[in-house]
């Protein structure tokens, strides 16, 4: 939360392995081959082109707009309960891991671990990579850095979200939702051609809920959903191979955020007249949490094709405004809040030229250059004492990449790929106290880096494919917050083997990779006196395993299992003069585990009746470095459950819903708190909660 960074054996047979979890992956993505006896093909473009998953040298999972909605998944958090080896907080801006890495540091001289990428352009703001996902064609989550053709920030993978394309038919669907705590949520698309050129998506959303939490005090409600959204996509084909897609998007949300909440309350706060909560979701703040979120842009993707090569172009421009306000103290005694305010205008361009054709030799290269301007100012209210500062920076990054893949023999590949990135980033900031200025500066540095990739990968047999590589990854420097020091850009070598696999008459798929990193130059928040600072720990090693497993036993019947370990741990760092090594790296959880299984009922004239049920457990994570059991998750254990009907002519959808079935209570964020005089004291930790349990119905009709 943004107050708070400021104040054994790889040798198994596939046989043992399908025993052993008896499925694949919750990923099912764009299907292209339907085969009702055993899986469908899924097809990504983890490597800028479309291709089958199962030939993609590359740890991805993929998931279709459906299988979000029948999973429970409505935003980015959601995932790390069905991906392997991905851990997000829910404090609204997204902090994403993967593998272990990611990084909890903000501002706008600063840039996440982890990247996101929504229809082939980068978002740079985490602050609102978080917004609730809709019309979806499919999310692919590519784990381990992708330092070449994705390049920059992808140090730990990133997330490439695929809206859908406009239909060549009339078509719609309109959507209707209603559930507990009040929720109340309204779709609708309607997509087709225009002419025989042009054809266009037009998609809205608009979702309400009401709070989890009830302020005691004022009778106001606490971690709410209020968000509106749209979406509009135009595609144009002038020529046989030329085609020119057009989008623009808006986001409007109204929020609360998620609020922190006391595990104790000492008798001085009593004494001093504080209001003491007596049920598990009341609350008391002097001052309402907010989070408030602008967000839109437009892009255009120009494709032409020969039978040689294809030729894209993507060109976005973003721009947000985000507000935040939050009681830091999480009492209605003013001890101490914070206001966060941020605006970020964003300008990208990327050209690919990508080889055409099924010869020996595939290659891509291309150019991404990046504009960023942001402005941000955080201001700490305590009483007596106003803190307010103000910053500025503005982000130039250009980059040169290019990868070849080889058939060096007739099952046999090797790949390579390179890319140079250059960033500048000029700095400004000023400290203001009570109102008056106490300090200023300005300043500005410059990286470079060269990121590389090898790999090689063989077919076994027709069916199963193994792969190694090596890739670097890279994540640019930054400006503190408050005096402008900067610190050092990470650096990552991964060093991974995998195994692909569709057997049993493409009725079980099964999919491996381990993994060893290589991390330095981490960039890290120490907190000292409440106060974040970032700064660059030594180095760490990441160790790891992932399993995904899904299996069609029957024609109705899908099952489909993920397991993954971790092992993330400080080499070198120096907290405050304290050796951390041997620590494991926050948010980085050793075990996760998934379960899911679907079957759908034959009713005969009735339609056809689907049941799902998803059980995903995650190990205890800590969320500091120095390992303080204090702030600590726990071990959390999430059921989702969905039974829907539809009619013979599929034009109609009725489906009851539940989320966290159990109830479950679990630590998103833990904070250090403060005691009765507003000064931090790590004996009373806040706690950020995730979401407890939800049902509801939903209605969709499709035309």
């Amino acid at each position: 939360m943004i107050a708070y960074r400021i104040s054994n054996s790889l040798n198994c047979s596939m046989a043992a392995l399908a025993l052993a979890l008896v499925t694949s992956s919750p990923a099912q993505a764009q299907q292209v081959e339907r085969n009702d006896s055993g899986l469908d093909e899924i097809v990504v473009t983890a490597e800028k082109r479309e291709e089958n998953l199962q030939n993609v040298p590359i740890a991805v999972t993929a998931m279709t707009g459906e299988t979000l909605t029948a999973t429970g998944i409505s935003n980015v958090e959601d995932l790390q309960f069905f991906v392997p080896g991905v851990s997000i907080t829910n404090d609204s801006m997204a902090i994403i891991n993967i593998r272990g890495i990611g990084t909890s540091a903000f501002g706008v001289a600063t840039d996440p671990s982890t990247t996101v990428h929504y229809d082939g352009v980068y978002i740079a703001r985490p602050t609102t990579s978080y917004q609730d996902m809709f019309d979806v064609e499919r999310i692919e989550v590519l784990r381990g850095p992708q330092g070449v053709l994705f390049g920059r920030n992808s140090a730990g993978g990133t997330l490439n979200i695929v809206s859908k394309m406009p239909s060549r038919e009339l078509s719609g669907t309109l959507g209707v939702t209603v559930g507990n705590y009040d929720k109340r949520t309204l779709s609708g698309t309607i997509s087709g051609p225009l002419n025989d050129v042009a054809r266009a998506r037009f998609t809205l959303i608009k979702n309400d809920r009401a709070g989890i939490y009830r302020d005691v005090v004022t009778g106001r409600r606490y971690q709410n959903e209020d968000n509106f959204a749209g979406r509009m996509t135009l595609a144009l084909e002038p020529a046989d191979n030329l085609e020119i897609i057009l989008r623009a998007d808006a986001s409007k949300d109204r929020e609360t955020g998620y609020p922190s909440i006391r595990g104790s309350y000492p008798a001085a706060f009593a004494a001093a007249g504080a209001t003491i909560p007596t049920r598990r979701n009341d609350v008391a703040f002097d001052t309402p949490p907010r989070y408030d979120v602008d967000a839109w842009g437009v892009s255009s993707t120009i494709g032409y094709e020969t039978d040689a090569v294809a030729l894209k172009s993507i060109t976005a421009w973003r721009q947000s405004k985000v507000v935040q306000v939050l009681d830091v103290d999480a009492t209605d005694l003013f001890l101490r809040n914070i206001e966060f305010f941020e605006r970020s205008r964003t300008f990208t361009q990327e050209l690919q030229l990508l080889s055409n054709g099924d010869g020996a030799l595939r290659w891509i290269v291309g150019a991404f250059y990046l504009n960023e301007k942001g402005k941000d100012e955080i201001r700490i209210l305590e009483p007596g004492r106003a803190l307010a500062i103000p910053e500025s920076n503005t982000t130039n990054a250009f980059a040169l990449f290019g990868q070849a893949t080889y058939e060096i023999a007739e099952r046999a590949r090797l790949t390579a790929g390179l890319r140079y990135s250059y960033e500048k980033k000029d700095f400004a900031f000023q400290v203001q106290m009570n109102g008056a200025q106490a300090d200023a500066g300005r300043t500005s540095a410059s990286w470079t880096a060269w990121t590389p990739k090898f790999g090689i990968d063989y077919d076994l047999t027709e069916d199963v494919m193994a792969y190694v590589s090596a890739t670097r990854g890279f994540k640019s420097g930054g400006f503190q917050l408050g005096d402008g020091k900067p610190f050092l850009p990470e650096y990552l070598w991964s060093y991974e083997v995998g195994l692909k696999s569709t057997l049993l008459d493409r009725r079980l798929r099964a999919n491996l990779s381990a993994f060893y990193y290589d991390y330095t130059n981490l960039q890290v928040v120490q907190y000292i006196n409440g106060v974040a600072s970032t700064t660059n720990a030594g180095q760490a090693t990441v160790k790891g395993l992932e399993v995904e497993l899904m299996a069609k036993p029957t024609e109705r019947l899908s099952l489909s299992s993920t397991l993954a370990w971790l092992d993330a741990r400080y080499d070198v760092y120096f907290d405050q003069g304290t050796s951390l090594e041997g620590n494991r790296l926050p948010n980085a959880p050793e075990w996760n585990l998934t379960f899911g299984a679907e079957y759908s009922a034959p009713l005969g004239r009735l339609g056809e009746l689907v049941l799902r049920a998803d059980v995903a457990w995650r190990d205890a994570a800590f969320f500091k470095p120095n390992n303080d059991p204090r702030y600590a998750g726990t071990g959390t254990t999430l059921l989702n459950g969905r039974i829907a009907w539809q009619p013979g002519d599929k034009k109609w959808e009725v489906a009851l819903y539940g989320r966290n079935l159990t109830n479950t209570r679990y630590a998103s964020y833990k904070a250090v708190g403060t005691d009765v005089t507003g000064v931090s004291n790590p004996d009373l930790p806040l706690t950020v909660y995730g979401e407890p349990r939800q049902y509801g119905i939903q209605l969709r009709h499709f035309f």
